[in-house]
């Protein structure tokens, strides 16, 4: 028995160190197989961490400096939350509301900085590496995003504030102080931004409310759950991005599987004749695939950490921005992310070696010889693309989980059409050039008859193209339907903000200042709708009506009379997140409701309302006044026939305004889109490594996949083709063959960004925009993966060439 295992044990030493000696022989085709394994594992490993980690940090949070808050107590516009108000509620019994001050201060960089004072006392005793009371406490990603290092911060107007940068801060992007310490800093600081209370019953709730001054309001404010319910559709956005690079490196190493199993299966035929057992041999082929598992985990997870350590800062700006969610943006290592690697890594392993598991199993089938056949089983792929699309369009789209799963069926669906779109594309091709360019068709029919062989490649290229444009296209809407949206919102050279007792002096100068050609009164109330509460804002005038950027409105046959005719009788515009609350369309009646009133109103216009979380209507100024109660004034819009800083300072010397009071709808516009820009950082991010990793699957199969076909090139070599020429020769089947990739790609991109700003769009955010098409993200991503494919080609084929194969 000894005996035997001592033999047994032998056979396999040999069969591995022959196995090493293999990779040792083809460097670059099974280093290549296991970094496509690698970057399958990654991929998809570094979203969930993503996900995992940022969720964990936001709930954390939460508990920690937002626990139990359930309502905010503000002013009404034009009045302030008073440190007299404050005690005034605190003698009456309420121990469970603090105050907070919340405001912005302009860096010398010219970046605006957001600041929220808090009382810290008890966090600085019981938390002490993460908070204290005599210092500024920065989040160390928001600093780096402003570009603040050292001990102080430096403001526009000279002042420095002692700093402390935290590398674990789960407050969000935004700097936290002592709010003793802020009206130290800041003594021009009167009263409070708004005061936070406590988990509180109904019945104190109800005394909380009798309680109050008449200018101060009580406001519930969003629950974790409900803003992470939108913050789950941005994750799900991620991970289904993940899942298409995990299939486009799967792909990948399929093909780099079957190549290098070419040569495997000559070796493993030559170790049966030398009498090595077909256990043996089973054996070794089996610890070869759970060293990579291993390995493709072990490299891919450094991968991952790298890519989270980037992104999770990213995403947590967003989240914070967004959805009020804070991430510290720190990256902490949890045991079930090793787990989730090594699951990863064996799924992409067998799914990479499905053939060769599935011969291992079957002895007969292994050591039968089996030509290379370089032809597609088109009947199997027919079937299996007609029933992807049969689910496509049967499968529903009763939430963002089922819309998401049916367009990746139809996208996983198109890749069965792709080889129908090359042969297509040659054919046009061939019908188009005359029979005397002989070497240009041979290139056509050569390509046709090569679709086979290089099949999955092309497949990974095409769906990682598809996806970068679809990308493009969906930030390219974004910009020009979200900067057209701020033209059109923001037209007024100037916004002025007024207290109560402000508005008479203010109004007389606007009256008298020569260059003011009209200015407009912004009034606003809240409503109830239901259960939600609902912010009310007016139109009195034609431009202010125009500021809105309608969606959908009643058709006027006279667009002269579109002011008249939006004014009379009780209509009313709804934003594009109410209507999908409650699901409104034009001509439902919609019921509005205050503490001792009620009215209904139909719905005449949506607007888009980009960016704003709340829900809003605009009623007629006549039909506001007339119906709601509480309506009160927040604002100035003024036009100027011509607006300098002049203007500027003088209504701040002659008003007494403070800066803070002006606001430059220029200078929102650009927060603004700032904002923004990053919401999609991490979507064209994703889309353009995916295509960097098919590009990198073409450059791994194309000497192998040339050289596989030796026979057929050394044919046209003897026939006088040159090196230089064999090289055009091969060079231009693939651009061909990618051409056909392009051209489909292009409609399918299409859907794609459709169903984005269409469909997850209002999940993920709760509103929707516009598909703006214009060629440049067709013609940029194009290019941009044709350059990155004719780098990763030209230098395999070369070589192949240059070293005299033929």
């Amino acid at each position: 028995m000894n005996i035997k295992a001592a033999i047994a044990n032998s056979e396999l030493y040999l069969v591995v160190k022959t196995q090493l000696a293999e990779y040792w022989q083809n460097p670059l085709l099974n280093i290549g197989f296991i970094v496509s394994l690698a970057i399958a594992t990654s991929t998809l490993l570094a979203i969930l961490m993503l996900n995992h980690a940022s969720k964990q940090q936001y709930q954390q949070a939460d508990t920690r400096l937002g626990a139990a808050i359930t309502y905010h107590i503000r002013a009404k516009q034009g009045q302030t939350v008073s440190k007299q108000d404050f005690a005034q509620l605190r003698k009456q019994g309420f121990s469970n509301i603090n105050p907070v001050l919340s405001f912005r201060k302009k860096l010398t960089n010219g970046k605006w900085l957001t600041f929220k004072a808090m009382d810290l006392l008890a966090l600085s005793i019981s938390k002490p590496q993460s908070f204290d009371s005599i210092n500024v406490l920065l989040p160390q990603p928001y600093g780096k995003n402003l570009g603040i290092s050292g001990l102080q911060i430096m403001l526009s107007d000279g002042r420095l504030l002692p700093l402390r940068q935290i590398t674990k801060a789960d407050w969000g992007m935004t700097a936290l102080l002592d709010i003793a310490l802020a009206w130290q800093l800041f003594p021009e600081l009167k009263d409070f931004s708004y005061l936070l209370v406590a988990e509180i019953s109904a019945e104190g709730v109800l005394r909380l409310e009798q309680s109050l001054p008449e200018h101060l309001t009580l406001q519930k404010i969003d629950s974790l759950q409900q803003r992470q319910g939108f913050a789950d559709a941005l994750h799900l956005n991620l991970s289904a991005l993940a899942v298409l690079g995990f299939i486009v490196s799967v792909f990948i190493a399929f093909q780099a599987a079957n190549q290098a199993w070419q040569k495997r299966s000559e070796l493993v035929s030559q170790l049966r004749l030398f009498g090595v057992s077909f256990t043996t041999i089973r054996l070794a082929l089996l610890l070869e695939a759970v060293s990579l598992i291993v390995a493709a985990s072990v490299i891919g997870t450094f991968i991952a950490v790298a890519l989270v350590s980037v992104l999770l800062p990213l995403l947590g700006l967003t989240l914070n921005q967004l959805y009020q969610l804070s991430v510290s943006g720190h990256f902490d290592w949890h045991w079930r992310y090793g787990l989730w690697s090594l699951l990863i890594s064996a799924c992409a392993v067998l799914l990479s070696l499905f053939k060769q598991v599935k011969r291992i199993n079957n002895p007969h089938l292994f050591f039968t010889a089996k030509p290379v056949n370089s032809r597609l089983p088109t009947t199997l792929i027919g079937i299996v693309t007609g029933l992807l699309l049969l689910l496509f369009l049967l499968w529903p789209e009763t939430d963002w989980h089922q819309v998401m799963v049916k367009y990746g069926l139809f996208l996983i669906a198109t890749v069965g059409i792709l080889p129908l779109t090359m042969h297509v594309l040659i054919k046009l091709f061939l019908l188009s050039n005359s029979r005397r360019y002989f070497r240009l068709r041979l290139i056509m029919q050569d390509a046709a008859n090569q679709i086979g062989r290089r099949f999955i490649p092309l497949a990974a290229f095409y769906l990682a193209l598809s996806t970068s444009i679809a990308a493009a296209l969906m930030v390219n809407s974004f910009e020009t339907a979200f900067v057209n949206y701020l033209e059109q919102q923001l037209d007024e050279d100037l916004y002025i903000r007024f207290e109560q007792q402000q508005q008479p002096r203010l109004e007389q100068w606007l009256q008298r200042h020569p260059q003011v050609i009209e200015y407009l009164l912004y009034r606003h109330a809240v409503v109830n709708v239901g259960q939600d509460r609902v912010a009310v804002t007016t139109y009195q005038s034609p431009r202010q009506l125009a500021t809105l950027v309608l969606k959908t409105e009643q058709k006027i046959l006279n667009q002269a009379d579109r002011y008249t005719a939006m004014t009379q009788g009780a209509g009313c515009l709804i934003n594009e997140q109410l209507a999908l609350k409650h699901n409104l369309t034009l001509g439902n009646e919609i019921n509005l409701s205050q503490a001792s009133s009620q009215m209904s109103c139909q719905v005449r216009g949506i607007y888009y309302d980009y960016g704003n979380p709340r829900y809003e209507i605009s009623l007629p100024l006549q039909l506001a006044q007339q119906q709601l109660s509480g309506l009160t004034a927040r604002g100035y819009g003024v036009y100027f026939s011509q607006y300098n800083t002049e203007i500027k300072q003088q209504l701040l010397s002659e008003l007494a305004l403070e800066q803070s009071q002006l606001i430059e709808p220029a200078e929102i516009k650009k927060m603004a889109l700032d904002i923004f820009a990053q919401t999609f950082i991490l979507s064209q991010g994703i889309a353009a490594v995916l295509l960097v990793i098919a590009c990198f699957g073409l450059f791994l199969s194309a000497k192998s996949l040339e050289l596989a076909r030796k026979a057929d090139l050394f044919i046209l070599s003897s026939l006088g083709y040159s090196k230089i020429e064999l090289f055009i020769h091969m060079l231009a089947q693939w651009l061909l063959l990618v051409a056909g990739c392009i051209v489909l790609s292009w409609p399918v991109a299409m859907v794609l960004a459709e169903v984005l700003v269409a469909k997850v769009f209002p999940v993920s955010f709760g509103w929707s925009m516009p598909l703006v098409l214009t060629a440049s993200p067709f013609v940029s991503g194009s290019l941009i993966g044709l350059s990155c494919l004719f780098v990763a080609l030209v230098i395999p084929l070369y070589k192949l060439n240059g070293r005299g194969h033929w």
